[in-house]
């Protein structure tokens, strides 16, 4: 079934409750998920438990409903769950799976605590293993895609909460981002006057935008955050910091984050000193070799490797997605036009156009990412210019083109439009 959209029919304070809920509930799971990575069973268990209860709480809020003070959710909790939301049957399947944490496995897992008197003695350690452990994990991740897929629902009610980074980590105090790497056609704020001119096609106003600092990020007020800088991002510092994390936990709790153009994070903005600074992790390949004598001693000359390898990059590292770089020997350097072709995704007239492409995502065996607009013959083969890949419960949209003039940023307004019209609905569903 379809989610209706009941979050603007709930009083303000609920509506906030609920988007708390929601981003705890996402939130736990991933923690359950990096736990079960590092073999650590009893902490997986723990944060199943928690993201499972803020599963039904959540909803329980949404219906305009509120909850009692407890743990588990009886038929009578499921109940004040609005049909609207689950159909009977995902009612169902839901209770079935809340039902299956037992009091005893959820206070030894979270609290570490046996009633007294009962038979079991084991310890935590001994109680969860992978085996116990992972089924419950996929069953879990059913009640998190359902829950995404009704909360962007929510979220994608016209008028859209949407973010554009205004340059600042957090204070006024620092130095602004002013740093737009193949993204130079508008700045910040000219990017929240166009947005706020888009209209929905009752001819209303489709967005409500405004600037927001990173650390606004964490209250998941937005549904989209964009980032205009291109391949640069406001940090504290000239490494990987905070600014960095909270982008990385807005997308992993279900948010939409647009890079506007070029490879994202490459370059990090120190807002203490107001400079920009390269954001690779890698060490150069060194190699020497024997090139002459002097006085009996060979003298060695270095030759060094300035290639950086995707791996070394944020993109590969933490999203495991490629680009496709300047090939020289091809004559592909810099941004290269092209012919390309919007995907179903964002609608059914599949647009087709020529754009100024800029590190679009390779073609690669991947279950992470979903085209939105696909360059079928390139120079490169196929290549996708502009993609969603799926981090955590959210998206990261890669804009692999040059946004340095009007035609290039008229279609990426074009696809954001597209994508909060019809495009989420698919990406509600993507697991």
């Amino acid at each position: 079934m379809t989610p209706k959209r009941l979050l603007n029919k709930i009083e303000k304070d609920q509506q906030e409750y609920y988007i708390f809920l929601v981003k705890e509930c996402f939130s736990g799971f991933s923690n359950a998920e990096y736990n079960f990575g590092v073999y650590r069973y009893s902490s997986c268990y723990a944060w199943l438990v928690h993201s499972s209860e803020f599963f039904w709480k959540s909803l329980t809020i949404l219906s305009g409903n509120y909850f009692d003070l407890k743990h588990e959710a009886s038929q009578a909790d499921m109940a004040k769950i609005s049909k609207d939301l689950l159909s009977d049957d995902e009612r169902i399947r839901a209770h079935t799976i809340l039902s299956q944490f037992s009091a005893i496995r959820r206070d030894l897992a979270r609290y570490g605590y046996y009633e007294k008197g009962t038979h079991v003695t084991a310890s935590p350690e001994a109680a969860f293993n992978g085996e116990n452990t992972e089924p419950e994990l996929h069953k879990v991740n059913w009640l998190i895609n359902k829950l995404r897929e009704i909360h962007y629902y929510q979220l994608f009610d016209p008028p859209i909460k949407i973010g554009i980074l205004s340059g600042y980590v957090r204070a006024r105090k620092e130095k602004p981002c002013s740093y737009y790497p193949h993204s130079r056609h508008r700045k910040a704020v000219q990017w929240m006057i166009d947005l706020k001119g888009i209209k929905d096609d009752n001819d209303s106003d489709l967005f409500q935008a405004s600037l927001t600092p990173i650390s606004n990020l964490s209250s998941g007020t937005f549904s989209i955050v964009i980032n205009p800088f291109g391949e640069a991002y406001p940090e504290l510092g000239s490494a990987e910091g905070v600014g960095l994390r909270t982008i990385l936990s807005y997308i992993q709790d279900g948010g939409i984050f647009i890079n506007s153009g070029g490879q994202p994070f490459v370059y990090s903005w120190d807002v203490n000193t107001g400079s920009h600074s390269l954001l690779v992790n890698f060490v150069p390949i060194l190699s020497y070799e024997e090139s002459d004598y002097n006085e009996g001693m060979p003298v060695l000359s270095r030759n060094e490797s300035l290639a950086i390898p995707q791996e070394a990059l944020i993109l590969k590292r933490y999203f495991d997605v490629e680009t496709e770089w300047d090939h020289p020997e091809k004559e592909i350097v810099g941004p290269i036009e092209v012919e390309i072709e919007y995907d179903k995704i964002l609608g059914n007239d599949r647009l087709k156009t020529k754009a100024r492409v800029y590190r679009p995502v390779r073609q690669q065996l991947s279950d992470k990412f979903q085209p939105l607009v696909h360059s079928p013959e390139s120079l490169w083969g196929t290549v996708y210019p502009v993609t969603a890949i799926k981090f955590g419960r959210g998206f990261l949209i890669q804009t692999g083109m040059n946004l340095d003039e009007e035609r290039e940023y008229m279609l990426l307004l074009d696809i954001i439009r597209r994508l909060s019209l019809v495009g989420y609905e698919s990406l509600a569903k993507f697991s």
